[in-house]
């Protein structure tokens, strides 16, 4: 009797009880109950814009009216020192949804596509997917122009709002058009309600999916591509008015920097046209293209708007990360210069506001360097994921514990010259490399012949005494002493280091 008693008493005996107890409850327990666990992860709505650069209110601008970006930002982290990896939509995007660098991926014109290039690449809501996740893509989030296998292995296939026209607006057959208040033709300012316009169709989609999203138990990735406020500037007459043209700040700097490089600068095509058809901006033009940016920005921001008052009136807030920001900067006139696909401040720098519930302190701003391809690592571990092999960004979580963290000493953007070369089809090459490296103070830009390597032409500006970047300091005693160190720092990230 007393050798039966001490059996029971072993620990092996009573972890082997134990266990059986377990697997026994397992066997009986529903199938929801045991994929509970999954259900608690956060979900993730990820709101891209198009050529959205930092002219919002939570950055500072004295006019944007931004009122929902703003109160993302007043219940999240807004990052004042984030750059996108190329400045044009197609690489930029195929960049940061894959979390590789553009010379990681062999993609730096719109002629080449991420899965021409890449079969088995893997984009941030594929990874969802495939742990556990119902993962859709509405509106324009990875794609260029004219072929979009956006995530083409999602839960639901890509859609893009029914065929509305995304430069057009759409009335219905019959309807007498509203008279055309604007005069460039860039611009057009009608009064149609925000129906007529393709954003409005894909942040209602994107509403329509939360509802049937909020009554499913398995946590989503949502991703959201908003047109505006890429040219052209055609929006309902109600956002127009939200401005007065006088109170639009003047372009400062409107003349390029003292000691610039002609390689630094492009034709300004899409908003000066093609050389054979090229426009000249008098001071009227110029201002309205501005007016009409603006408005385009707050078109946008209000669909944003929409979208953000379904997560609250689904309940969804509290457990749904929400990640906004823009796939490249953009040029108003600043340094004789429209569009984008420079090195340059306005194009590289793109705003990013992440609010993670639960993580961090509402309404923060940090200084600390960011990334596009830092999203990616940065909500796997939101979410308590792994990560793919191939990332080449960083987790930005520690800043988002902390806004005076860092993870990161500098971030590079690049882009080609000549800027665009359609003509040349998937196998064109650029002639030169331009890269910029920035850190906290330098912005280093670094021009290489593509074929050898070999540097060209070099500029730097110092964001700290001059941070709209007005002159070149090469060939002054500063230069000489940072440019080695500077070019030592981008050549590691250029051969496969990290910032």
């Amino acid at each position: 009797m007393g050798d039966k008693k001490m059996k029971n008493r072993n620990p092996f005996f009573c972890l082997q009880f134990f266990c059986r107890i377990v697997f026994i409850a397992l066997l009986h327990t529903p199938l929801t109950t045991l994929h509970a666990a999954d259900a608690t992860k956060p979900n993730v709505l990820f709101v891209v814009f198009d050529d959205l650069n930092n002219r919002l209110g939570c950055y500072g601008d004295p006019v944007a009216k931004s009122p929902n970006l703003d109160r993302l930002a007043a219940r999240g982290t807004v990052f004042t020192r984030n750059f996108c990896q190329q400045p044009i939509c197609g690489p930029s995007r195929a960049s940061f949804m894959s979390g590789r660098r553009p010379d990681s991926l062999g993609i730096w014109s719109m002629t080449k596509y991420l899965y021409d290039l890449h079969p088995d690449a893997v984009t941030m809501p594929q990874w969802f997917k495939q742990n556990g996740y119902t993962s859709m893509s509405i509106g324009k989030v990875l794609g260029g122009y004219g072929k979009e296998e956006d995530f083409k292995k999602l839960s639901v296939t890509d859609r893009r709002t029914g065929g509305k026209p995304k430069d057009e607006f759409d009335l219905p057959s019959g309807t007498e058009w509203p008279p055309n208040l604007a005069k460039n033709p860039l611009c057009e300012n009608r009064d149609v309600p925000d129906e007529a316009c393709f954003d409005y169709g894909s942040a209602t989609l994107a509403i329509t999916e939360l509802r049937a999203l909020a009554k499913k138990p398995e946590p989503f990735f949502l991703a959201l591509g908003l047109f505006k406020p890429h040219s052209p500037y055609k929006v309902p007459k109600r956002y127009w008015d939200l401005y007065r043209r006088e109170d639009i700040p003047a372009i400062e700097p409107a003349a390029r920097p003292r000691n610039a490089l002609e390689i630094a600068f492009h034709a300004n095509h899409e908003i000066l046209g093609e050389p054979s058809q090229r426009r000249t901006l008098d001071e009227e033009a110029k201002r309205e293209i501005r007016h009409g940016y603006y408005a385009a920005m707050s078109f946008a921001d209000a669909q944003l708007g929409r979208v953000l008052d379904a997560l609250d009136e689904l309940k969804l807030r509290e457990n749904t990360i929400v990640v906004v920001t823009s796939d490249n900067g953009f040029h108003l006139g600043e340094h004789d210069t429209w569009g984008k696909m420079t090195l340059f401040g306005w194009d590289a720098r793109v705003p990013l506001i992440i609010s993670a519930p639960g993580i961090g302190r509402g309404g923060s701003k940090t200084n600390a360097i960011s990334e596009l391809i830092d999203i990616f690592p940065t909500l796997t571990e939101l979410c308590s994921l792994t990560n793919p092999a191939k990332l080449d960004g960083a987790s930005l979580v520690p800043v988002l514990k902390d806004a005076k963290a860092t993870v990161k000493a500098a971030a590079l953007t690049q882009h080609p010259r000549p800027a665009l070369y359609w003509g040349g089809g998937p196998q064109a090459l650029p002639q030169t490399m331009g890269y910029a490296l920035k850190t906290d103070r330098w912005s280093y830009h670094e021009w290489r012949d593509f074929k050898t390597g070999h540097v060209v032409a070099q500029e730097l500006y110092d964001e700290q005494s001059d941070p709209l970047e007005t002159t070149n300091l090469v060939g002054t005693i500063e230069a000489a002493v940072q440019i080695p160190l500077l070019a030592e720092q981008l050549g590691k990230i250029t051969k496969g280091g990290r910032p």
